[in-house]
C-alpha cells in the first residue's frame, strides 16, 4: 500500500506506472480507479497482491500490460540470473562495465567506447598517487584536455575512488565517493583545459596531501593502450601496472647502475625501467619489478648519495 489514492492524485496526469518488484506496493483498487479515470495512462504489472490473479479486474483494461511473474522459478532462469549477476559484479569490480547499476552517477550507455579506458586509467592514477604520497588526501584536482573533457564528472569520480581506495579499500565506490570525500574533508576539483600537450586526449590529476603533492598525467593510445606520460615535471612513458619503484635523484653518472645493483642483490628482476629528466638537474626513474618490494629494498635505495626520495606503488 505504498502507492494509494492520495499518492496517485499528486502525480502528473497521464502518468505510466510499472510494478515488477513486489505485489501490494500499489493499492490495486486505487490503481484500477486511476486507470479507468484517465489519470493513469498505462500500467505495466508483473506482480499482484494475490497470485494467481486470473480474474483480476485490472486484466480487463486495454491500458494494462501484464507479464507472468516467473521470479526465476525455473532452473534455467535461476542459472542464467546467477551467471549474469556474477559477471556483472566482476565487470563492475574491474571498472569494465556496470549497465544495471541504477544509482551509479554515470550512464554507461551514453559513454563512447574510447572513454572507458580513460576511466580505468585515471582510477589507476588516483590509486598510484595516493600510494606515492602516503598521507591523508586533502584535495584531488582532475584536468582533462581534448574531447575527453566532456566526461570530466565521470573522470573525477573514478580518480577520487582510486585515491581513496588506498586508505579505506572497498568502503568507497562510484556511488558514495562524493559523500566519503566530504566526510574526510577532501576536495574534488575539476578543470577542462585547452589541448596544448600534443596528445589527442590527456587526463591529469594533482593530489595534495598533508605531507606534499604529486601530479600524474596519462593518455590512451590506439587499441586502449594506457600510458602514464608525465609525473610531476618529468616526461615519461610508463605502463600503469605491476609493482613500481619511483626513484628521484640528482642526475649524475652511475645512479642507474647503483639502482640495478641493489635490486639484483635482493634477488629481484627488473621488468621495465623508464627514466625522465628535468631541466633542474634531477631525474626520476620508474622501475617495474617482478615480485614484491619490501622496506629493506627501499631503505637501501634511499641510502644512496644521489637519492632525493624513493616511493613505491602497486597496481
Amino acid at each position: 500500500g505504498m502507492i494509494g489514492s492520495d499518492e496517485i492524485a499528486r502525480m502528473k496526469d497521464d502518468v505510466i506506472l510499472i510494478n515488477c518488484a513486489r505485489g501490494g506496493l500499489y493499492d490495486e483498487e486505487a490503481l484500477l480507479e486511476g486507470l479507468k479515470s484517465g489519470k493513469i495512462a498505462m500500467a505495466g504489472i508483473d506482480v499482484f497482491n494475490k497470485e494467481q490473479a486470473i480474474d483480476h479486474p485490472l486484466l480487463d483494461l486495454d491500458n494494462v500490460t501484464v507479464t507472468p511473474h516467473l521470479g526465476a522459478n525455473t532452473r534455467e532462469s535461476q542459472r542464467n540470473i546467477a551467471e549474469q549477476a556474477a559477471q556483472q559484479a566482476i565487470d563492475a569490480a574491474k571498472g569494465i562495465s556496470y549497465p544495471n547499476a541504477l544509482n551509479l552517477p554515470i550512464r554507461e550507455n551514453e559513454l563512447p567506447d574510447y572513454v572507458r579506458p580513460f576511466l580505468e586509467l585515471i582510477q589507476k592514477m588516483g590509486h598510484m598517487s595516493a600510494q606515492v604520497t602516503k598521507s591523508a588526501v586533502r584535495s584531488i584536482k582532475v584536468t582533462a584536455e581534448g574531447e575527453i573533457g566532456d566526461y570530466i564528472e565521470s573522470l573525477a569520480t573514478f580518480a577520487a575512488v582510486g585515491a581513496l581506495s588506498e586508505s579505506i579499500g572497498d568502503q568507497v565506490n562510484y556511488v558514495n565517493v562524493e559523500f566519503v570525500a566530504r566526510e574526510r574533508d577532501m576536495e574534488i576539483l575539476k578543470e577542462v583545459g585547452p589541448n596544448v600537450s600534443g596528445f589527442h586526449n590527456k587526463v591529469k590529476i594533482k593530489l595534495i596531501t598533508q605531507k606534499g603533492h604529486v601530479s600524474i598525467a596519462g593518455t590512451v593510445f590506439d587499441e586502449s593502450v594506457q600510458r602514464i606520460v608525465e609525473i610531476d615535471e618529468y616526461d615519461l612513458d610508463v605502463e600503469p601496472k605491476g609493482n613500481m619503484i619511483f626513484f628521484r635523484n640528482t642526475d649524475t653518472p652511475g645512479v642507474i647502475g647503483d639502482v640495478g645493483r641493489i635490486i639484483a642483490e635482493n634477488s629481484l628482476n627488473i621488468s621495465d625501467f623508464r627514466l625522465g629528466r628535468a631541466k633542474t638537474g634531477l631525474a626520476l626513474a620508474v622501475v617495474r619489478i617482478d615480485g614484491q618490494i619490501d622496506k629493506k629494498v627501499l631503505d637501501q635505495l634511499s641510502a644512496l648519495d644521489a637519492c632525493i626520495d624513493v616511493s613505491y606503488a602497486s597496481l
